[in-house]
């Protein structure tokens, strides 16, 4: 049910009520919120209605060792990553085979060991003997894993995320299968297929092997992401798979922090896990993820109190320019550049995009530093795939001249066709996703659109997509221009290259375009296992798709943060970056310490 302007009024003084912001204050805001794009308003009025007065949870900050982390916008839907990677719940509470440290290698988490046959077409994983790893005693074992990725990939599961685990033999087939009345499954060809047919076996109990559908260099990458966390088989067969991790019972799970409280729409508070393997090693004990509505997120981060607080935030554009300015709040701030990539798209064969020529005008007719100061450096310039600090990146002069700003240099690419002088457009339509303000998408997609009318005299209309229709439209394979972006799930040059622009792809096609050379290179990237013979092979990969203009690469996210002088230990890389949870690292809570937080 929405709420009206008057509910919604009295929503934001509660939540901010804890803050110590009184209501004066919140009709600023509100008001300064109307004012701004209709989707800002939203996300800042947004978030589901409380179910109780935030007050009623406030407490004090508590024994030291507290960590109020900046994770949760919304409240989570579940804690089943199994089969809702979109879940949104606290990551710290699961573990898998392995983990990313900061630097985005996969390391050891369950899996003590694990190593690949000579071409790397099966890997076999050590797991830790006599563990009693998930919260309830059980020990985590290799069936764990086995049962787990059967169950994401069932058809019946209908799980969003199962084509991640393609890459194991007969995942595919048996996803894709029917499920049929008396239990069998049928697959795509009329065989008939069964979940005991997938890849992945338990030898015992400690060692896992798992079959690929040839050579997956990369796959310890997947299993260190946590769309590859298993479940426990026993807490879902009892109490359902609705039900199991929804919070009406003790959530049973094998991560470094074990659940302890889920106030909905207010709060998640967990403790470290005594059974995770490494608990000896954890000082945070007390981990509290405020569940904090987008655009509040730094009014908490200054004014919270109580378990309503942050010790680390997200600094946006809004707030960037009063950070940087300000003595003390500058000294709070670190960078980190995020591995995600904004590029445009020319999505498939229509005019004007179906010449070369064309195609080519428009990878010198986007200025990026214009894009990195319209963004107050919340971007950097891109020029491949792979972005800086992921295995892949590609600092190469040559990419750099390919991408070149320089009208001169797009006109001419038009020289010989109807276009040349930027004339005789056709009528153009650019597609991107709504409700992406926090990462600017519509101010650099504005900005875009005028940089290509002044440098080569389109009319580009923007269409937006609401996040409801976007993947579904997306995949359709017709829209004529795309501005997206694409965030990095594990830290492989396959995620981007194969994932994203592979064109033999049985689903989630986000392109139209398609090359045979650069289909066959990203088959043979898979099964090289030297890396710097990988690169090569990714390197030729970048300039094949460069060269036909599949893709216009043109910005990589770069966040900056605030830290709380007490906080301690957060990770930083080996590019000197601050490493937060994100998308592929997510084990802070375990680094980090409280040092010297003032009381209340």
């Amino acid at each position: 049910m929405s709420l009206d302007h008057d509910e919604q009024l009295k929503l934001l003084e509660q939540r901010f009520a804890v803050v110590g912001v009184d209501r004066r204050t919140v009709l600023k805001m509100a008001a300064a919120a109307a004012g701004a794009s209709a989707a800002s308003a939203a996300g800042f009025f947004g978030g589901a209605p409380m179910r109780r007065p935030l007050s009623a949870y406030a407490q004090t900050a508590g024994p030291d060792q507290t960590f109020y982390s900046y994770e949760l916008f919304d409240d989570p839907v579940s804690f089943d990553w199994n089969l809702n990677l979109y879940c949104n719940a606290e990551t710290e509470v699961a573990g898998g085979l392995l983990t990313f440290d900061e630097n985005l290698n996969p390391v050891a988490d369950w899996a003590e060991k694990w190593a690949p046959n000579q071409d790397g077409s099966v890997w076999t994983f050590n797991i830790r003997k006599d563990n009693k790893g998930w919260t309830d005693g059980t020990p985590v074992t290799s069936h764990d894993f086995v049962w787990s990725w059967q169950r994401q990939l069932d058809p019946k599961n209908a799980a969003a995320y199962a084509g991640f685990l393609f890459d194991i033999k007969n995942a595919e087939k048996f996803n894709t299968s029917k499920p049929q009345p008396d239990g069998s499954y049928v697959a795509a060809d009329g065989s008939k297929v069964t979940p005991d047919e997938l890849g992945a076996k338990a030898i015992d109990d400690w060692t896992l092997e798992v079959t690929m559908e040839g050579p997956r260099a990369y796959f310890p990458n997947v299993v260190a992401y946590y769309a590859s966390v298993p479940a426990p088989k026993w807490a879902v067969e009892k109490y359902g798979s609705d039900k199991w991790a929804s919070g009406d019972v003790p959530l049973i799970s094998n991560g470094p922090f074990k659940l302890d409280k889920w106030q909905h729409d207010v709060l998640v508070e967990c403790s470290p896990n005594p059974n995770y393997w490494n608990a000896e090693n954890i000082k945070v004990q007390r981990l509290v993820t405020p569940i904090v509505p987008g655009g509040t997120e730094v009014l908490t981060y200054e004014k919270g109190k109580g378990d309503q607080q942050l010790d680390w935030v997200s600094i946006g554009a809004d707030n960037l320019k009063r950070y940087t300015s300000d003595p003390e709040l500058s000294k709070q701030l670190k960078k980190y550049v995020y591995p995600g990539i904004w590029m445009l798209v020319p999505s498939n064969g229509k005019p004007p995009f179906d010449k070369l020529e064309v195609r080519k005008a428009l990878t010198h007719a986007i200025d990026r530093d214009r894009l990195q100061q319209l963004t107050q450096d919340m971007v950097t310039p891109a020029y491949c795939m792979v972005p800086p600090g992921v295995y892949g990146y590609l600092d190469d002069p040559e990419f750099q001249q390919n991408l070149k700003f320089d009208k001169q240099m797009a006109l001419d690419a038009l020289k010989g066709t109807e276009f040349e002088g930027g004339k005789n457009w056709p009528d153009i339509t650019m597609h991107l996703r709504g409700n992406e303000d926090a990462y600017n998408s519509p101010l650099m997609a504005n900005d875009i659109v005028a940089q290509l009318k002044e440098n080569l005299g389109m009319d580009i209309k923007l269409q937006v997509w609401p996040e409801a229709s976007w993947r579904p439209e997306l995949f359709k394979n017709y829209f004529q221009l795309v501005w997206i972006r694409w965030w990095s799930d594990y830290p492989d040059p396959n995620n981007s290259y194969g994932d994203m622009f592979f064109s033999q792809k049985s689903s989630g096609k986000r392109q139209a375009w398609s090359n045979k050379e650069f289909d066959d290179l990203v088959v043979q990237g898979k099964g090289v296992t030297d890396p710097d013979k990988r690169l090569e092979v990714y390197k030729k990969a970048e300039e094949v798709i460069q060269g036909d203009v599949g893709y216009i690469p043109v910005v990589y996210r770069l966040d900056t943060y605030a830290f709380k002088p007490w906080l301690k230990g957060v990770p930083v890389n080996k590019q000197g970056y601050t490493v937060t949870v994100g998308n592929m690292y997510t084990k802070m809570a375990e680094r980090v310490s409280i040092e010297g937080r003032p009381a209340e």
